[in-house]
């Protein structure tokens, strides 16, 4: 069995802000494409896809700006270990990232589709994430 390397790439105040750009862009786009009313949930999986693509965005934004690295592991459960380490609010924020993190594999890769509860799940926690990089930006500004 391969061994999981845990790499980090270092990042500062401008890399944080163009991945915390992307993650807004990434989350407005999953919000646009998720449709929890559409019985056949025909674009819920690529929401889906969108939003944790979001969230991994966000925790890069974050970790930038506060730790001065991001995750560039093969696994990226590695970004909740760095994540976690912000005061205050990363335990919570690594919470929302593993939760986005798990429904990964079924969004992007699998056959069973992503059901309306995952969807919308997989939306408030991408836009925790979100605000929470934001903040950590905001505060880091002041």
């Amino acid at each position: 069995m391969a061994q999981t390397r845990n790499r980090t790439q270092a990042c500062g105040a401008p890399q944080a802000r163009q991945r915390l750009r992307q993650a807004q862009s990434f989350l407005e786009v999953a919000e646009l494409t998720a449709d929890v009313n559409d019985l056949s949930l025909e674009y819920a999986s690529v929401a889906a896809s969108v939003a944790i693509l979001a969230g991994i965005a966000a925790a890069d934004a974050a970790c930038c700006q506060e730790l001065g690295k991001r995750s560039r592991s093969d696994d990226h459960h590695h970004a909740e270990t760095l994540i976690q380490q912000i005061t205050p609010g990363g335990k919570r924020a690594a919470s929302q990232l593993r939760q986005l993190l798990n429904l990964k594999d079924t969004a992007h890769y699998g056959f069973i589709s992503i059901t309306a509860p995952e969807l919308k799940r997989s939306l408030r926690q991408a836009r925790h994430l979100v605000e929470f990089a934001e903040t950590i930006l905001q505060r880091s500004s002041q």
